[in-house]
């Protein structure tokens, strides 16, 4: 999850949960590009047969996708922007929230840091 030369000095990690639908789903902080409030759908496009929200960010164009694979039929309360990468290119996309949580820590060796990566 974290790059070798800073795994071995990070002694806690900060977990950013949220809820959707009833679930609770955690990220690790470090992951979290923003958190917006009230979130609007700039279109609605299908991947992969799934109806998808596209959130409009600046110059990103943002996917707005279910975690539980269902179709973004109405907008959540908020929604989850997160960052990731592949190699030396960024991205964004977001996942919906009905409820954010409050963020909380564990210890880098914890058994659910591993589920995480």
């Amino acid at each position: 999850m974290l790059p070798e030369c800073i795994e071995k000095i990070v002694k806690r990690i900060q977990i950013q949960p949220f809820q959707w639908r009833d679930t609770e789903w955690r990220v690790p902080k470090f992951q979290v590009y923003a958190i917006l409030k009230q979130p609007v759908a700039e279109r609605f496009v299908y991947h992969e047969k799934q109806k998808v929200a596209i959130l409009s960010l600046d110059k990103y164009d943002v996917p707005l996708f279910d975690p539980c694979h269902h179709d973004m039929d109405c907008m959540p309360a908020y929604a989850v922007i997160l960052s990731h990468t592949s190699g030396n290119r960024f991205g964004l996309f977001a996942y919906p929230a009905d409820t954010v949580l409050k963020p909380f820590s564990l210890p880098n060796d914890h058994t659910m840091i591993s589920k995480l990566r």
